[in-house]
């Protein structure tokens, strides 16, 4: 199994390994450890699914023989403590960054659990319990961050981002002098080097302890190193604004109209660190002539990057084709990050008649377009005599901008191009897109009746299962399937109220377990809340549900009546506060309406919301 390449251990998904015995399956697991930690990148869904097949083994305490991203998904309660200390060591190398936004409740909780485990009381980490949380230091709060051992800073460059409050927390514990870089009175470029990818968080008052000459030497050196890396142009944004702002008292904004600063020309353009003499704005305005950005444009709009000075660059360009009132393909294929500033007045401008300018436009890499916008250039290019949405255009466009486009737009296309993409992402469409979708989706991967053929065709429209119908749903709950819980919530909810107790048992088959971690997801908690607690009990994952079952009780003690068929029945809520461990017990009641469903009626005190999703509830039986 080790030898096996991570492109292949990348595919692992309980669909797939369905038909495998458990010790294999067991094996495929240990095998995406690898030799070298994290060299098989897996998503939560792969994660959660190897946890349901091996956590019943006798070694799932043997922390270091899974991927240390799963062992991110453990029960807690069922790691002994006197060995808790292993296992927070060996989740020290995972990537904290993998939890969903339906399953980051999790990381408080893991962090809690570490804090009981070593003992820490307050918010001092010492260097031994940095050491023993690494990744999971990119989760704390500022607090930790900032009255922590320093050599915290090295654990947060590995973070994929740190936020807001955490570079603060960074900065103060840096202005300290007491890390190893020094008192601020000592940086200079080398400090800059030495912190490696932080940098790119820190802001203006951190870099104003840097003269200029500094700034711009270290700019030369770290854009090289960040685009080599394919740093988000977003965040190298960012950084290049903190540094321009942290220059002190900036020029006033020059109302003369003469370049003071110096004509912008090719070699100033191809300066690394470019526009960084130009902080007045229009300065850069007046030093740039048409000409330059029409005979640089490629280079120009590679090196700027600010919102302002961009707009800029559209000006002079469409003032430089003013005559013709089109901007040539050419240079609209190299356009960058300067397209997402552009007006409908730029786009009415544009030749778009190519896939390749299609594509360079289409770039996710230079942001995200306002859907306005994606539709305005898609249907520019579709307006093209011979051109539609084929399977090429289909994977430059990508799911989030198709989505853009009208659903008459999306009948056209036809089977075979969608059979040929690449799988798209819709979950940002409408119901009536994602229907449309569907339909050409289902047309074009549906097999025969054989099973093989069946879980083949499931994983192909698997994409698109937002706009399934609930016939198709229910035919895949007899299919063997293992849906995932991230597809699972993505389907049309009306769907998901359809679906019984014993019809979504067989969907998520071996991912069952997860649907108790999903339980707080506002469609699951509805569909809990539609079932009886006698069908949610033979799940035995523990689901409470507002409805009990039918009874056809009345009169007796703890009861009384509330119209014909109907009883109240008083039960018994236990609440405990969270982090007490004590337990209170309340009065509560269950409400059975006249057609046999009951729902839990919280007294004063518990929530308003569950009282009205009972209502909601009884409402909707009373009427069946």
């Amino acid at each position: 199994m080790e030898a096996l390449s991570p492109y292949i251990l990348q595919g692992f998904t309980c669909t797939r390994v369905r038909t495998l015995s458990r010790e294999k399956i067991k094996n495929l697991v240990k095998a995406c450890r690898g030799k070298r930690r994290r060299t098989v990148i897996l998503q939560e869904t792969q994660l959660t699914c190897m946890y349901n097949y091996i956590k019943a083994e006798p070694d799932v305490t043997n922390y270091n023989i899974y991927p240390p991203d799963m062992l991110l998904y453990y029960d807690y309660s069922l790691v002994p403590q006197a060995n808790c200390t292993s296992y927070f060591q060996e989740i020290a190398d995972a990537d904290f960054s993998v939890f969903s936004d339906a399953l980051s409740y999790r990381i408080p909780i893991l962090f809690t659990n570490a804090r009981s485990c070593l003992g820490i009381t307050g918010v001092e980490l010492t260097e031994g319990n940095i050491s023993v949380l690494g990744n999971m230091c990119c989760t704390l709060n500022g607090s930790y961050i900032q009255n922590s051992h320093s050599s915290i800073l090295e654990k947060l460059k590995n973070c994929p981002d740190i936020d807001d409050a955490q570079v603060a927390a960074m900065e103060s514990l840096l202005m300290t002098g007491t890390t190893r870089y020094g008192a601020p009175s000592t940086w200079d470029i080398q400090t800059l080097k030495d912190l490696g990818i932080l940098p790119l968080y820190l802001t203006k008052s951190f870099y104003k302890h840097f003269d200029k000459k500094a700034k711009q030497k270290f700019l030369r050196y770290f854009l090289k190193k960040l685009r080599r890396d394919g740093v988000k142009k977003k965040k190298i944004r960012r950084m290049k604004k903190a540094i321009r702002q942290s220059k002190g008292k900036l020029s006033k904004r020059s109302i003369e109209n003469e370049c003071t600063v110096g004509q912008i020309t090719q070699v100033t353009i191809s300066d690394e660190a470019f526009p960084f003499d130009y902080d007045d704005i229009n300065q850069f305005n007046i030093c740039l002539s048409n000409k330059t950005v029409k005979d640089n444009l490629a280079a120009i709009t590679d090196k700027v990057d600010d919102e302002d000075y961009l707009g800029i660059i559209l000006k002079k360009l469409r003032e430089a084709y003013a005559a013709s009132s089109t901007i040539p393909e050419e240079k609209v294929h190299i356009l960058g990050p300067a397209s997402r500033v552009a007006t409908n007045e730029d786009i009415s401008m544009w030749k778009i008649t190519k896939t390749d300018t299609l594509s360079a436009l289409m770039d996710s890499s230079n942001g995200e377009w306002d859907p306005a916008m994606a539709n305005t250039i898609i249907t520019k290019y579709l307006s093209e005599e011979g051109n539609s949405i084929g399977s090429a255009e289909l994977n430059l466009i990508g799911g989030a901008n198709l989505c853009s486009l009208d659903a008459d737009v999306l009948k056209k296309i036809s089977q075979d191009s969608l059979r040929k993409a690449k799988a798209l992402t819709v979950s940002n469409c409408t119901l009536e897109k994602k229907k449309v979708l569907f339909t050409i989706a289902i047309a074009a991967f549906s097999g025969n009746t054989r099973s093989a053929d069946t879980i083949t065709s499931y994983q192909l429209i698997k994409p698109y299962l937002g706009g399934a119908p609930v016939s198709y749903v229910r035919s895949l709950a007899s299919s063997d399937v293992s849906m995932d819980m991230a597809t699972f919530i993505r389907l049309d909810e009306s769907i998901i109220m359809a679906l019984s107790v014993d019809e979504v048992r067989g969907l998520l088959g071996t991912n069952l377990p997860t649907l108790k971690s999903y339980e707080n997801q506002i469609v699951v908690q509805n569909w809990i809340c539609n079932q009886y607690q006698s069908d949610l009990d033979s799940l035995a994952l523990g689901l409470v549900a507002c409805r009990a079952d039918p009874t056809s009780t009345t009169g007796s003690t703890g009861t009384g009546s509330t119209g014909t068929g109907s009883t109240v029945t008083t039960v018994s809520a236990q609440v405990t506060t969270a982090g007490s461990g004590i337990s209170s017990t309340t009065g509560g009641s269950a409400t059975t309406t006249g057609s046999g469903s009951t729902c839990i009626r919280p007294d004063i005190g518990l929530s308003l919301l569950v009282l009205l999703t009972c209502y909601i509830t009884s409402k909707y039986f009373s009427q069946q």
